[in-house]
Order: structure tokens, then C-alpha cells, then sequence
């Protein structure tokens, strides 16, 4: 994806800085008040009251997106919201999902790339925007995927600087034809713990859509 959000020719994901722009554009616009100076790019469990809700009302707390071209859907609850949701028949499906003050990319591509060259060109990628990238861990799923935890400084040097950390998982859908990039980024000054926990139940709901 280039600035700006479009799909590349290659089908690449975007570096974090045109994700975390979008994502801070829409905390400034839902929480003003706070003191946020940059917003971040299954089911989350809910605390019952003391009467269980009716089912309208459950319904209501949570959203769902779907990728149609992949058949596959993913549930969220509506303390996250789509921020960019774009689909293109030859490259693939991307959302970018934002709370404020975190941002969830989860995107199914049309891409023959292996896991190991999607993480290579991912970090490549985010090194031209944020120079001090440092590739924390990195480990090998069961099922072929790079698991990545990664951390760098968006504004370095400047007094709204804020270390970023980045929880990056890279795989296949299908080996050779279709690949999936799901990349958590959170700022240093949220509960990150937290946040990310909210994130591995949302991703947790990535199944085929019935």
C-alpha cells in the first residue's frame, strides 16, 4: 500500500507511518479532550451488569468486517472502529481498525511472497520511515508464520516523540498465492499489556465467515 492508503502493485502493506497518520486523525476527532499526541494503528469479553443485556442490545456492541474475496470475517467490539476498510479484486482486502489509542492492520493479499520475505520487506519498509527499528524477538510458528515483536520512535527528537510497540504476525493463506499481515501497534504511553490483549481477541475471531 503506498501513502496515502492505495494498494501497490506488489500488493505490499503500508510502513507504519501512513497507518498510525490515519489512526491519530480519528482519535483527535472522537477524543480532543484527551491528551493523545499520536494515535496508533473472537470477541473482547464484556462485563455483565446486574441484568444479562437482551440480545439487541449485545448485538449493538460489537461490528463485524468482512472480506468477501477471502471469505473470511472478523468481529470487533465498537470501542474499535474501521478506520480504512479497502478491498481490490486483483491485490486484496486491508482494514485498519483504531480504539483511542491503538490500531490493529489486519490484511489478506493476493501475494506469492513467503512469510520470511514478507517480514524482510516489512521491516525494510518501516526502517525508511523510523530508523531506530529494533527487531525485539522474532520466532517461527508451527505453521510456517514469522511472529514479530518490533519497537521504534514515531517523531524522534521532536517533544511529541512516542516509542512504539509493534506485535507483527506475517503468513500464508495459501502458500505461493495468498499471504496475511496482522500488525498491532501501540504507544508507550497506553497500558500495552492491555491493549495488546484486546487486540489477540479480536484477531482470535478471524475465521471463515458462515
Amino acid at each position: 500500500m503506498q501513502a496515502g492508503g492505495q494498494l501497490d502493485g506488489r500488493g505490499s502493506l503500508p510502513a507504519g507511518q501512513a497507518v498510525i497518520a490515519r489512526v491519530a486523525a480519528l482519535a483527535a476527532s472522537r477524543a480532543a479532550a484527551l491528551v493523545l499526541a499520536l494515535a496508533l494503528i473472537g470477541v473482547v469479553g464484556l462485563a455483565f451488569a446486574v441484568s444479562r443485556p437482551s440480545p439487541a442490545q449485545a448485538e449493538q456492541q460489537f461490528g463485524v468486517w468482512r472480506s468477501s474475496q477471502f471469505g473470511m470475517s472478523l468481529a470487533h467490539p465498537t470501542t474499535w472502529n474501521v478506520v480504512e476498510d479497502r478491498s481490490d479484486p486483483d491485490r486484496g482486502d486491508v482494514v485498519i481498525l483504531g480504539n483511542e489509542t491503538s490500531a490493529l492492520l489486519v490484511g489478506l493479499l493476493h501475494d506469492g511472497r513467503t512469510p520470511h520475505e514478507m517480514a524482510e520487506d516489512l521491516i525494510q519498509s518501516q526502517k525508511a520511515q523510523t530508523p531506530d527499528l529494533a527487531v525485539v524477538q522474532s520466532t517461527e510458528t508451527s505453521a510456517g508464520s514469522v511472529l514479530m515483536f518490533l519497537q521504534y520512535t514515531i517523531n524522534s527528537g521532536t517533544d511529541t516523540a512516542m516509542l512504539i510497540d509493534e506485535k507483527t504476525l506475517v503468513g500464508s493463506l495459501q502458500a505461493g498465492t495468498s499471504t496475511i499481515t496482522l500488525r498491532a501497534m501501540v504507544p508507550d504511553r497506553a497500558n500495552v499489556e492491555s491493549e495488546l490483549e484486546q487486540v489477540e481477541s479480536i484477531i482470535g475471531t478471524l475465521s471463515p465467515d458462515r
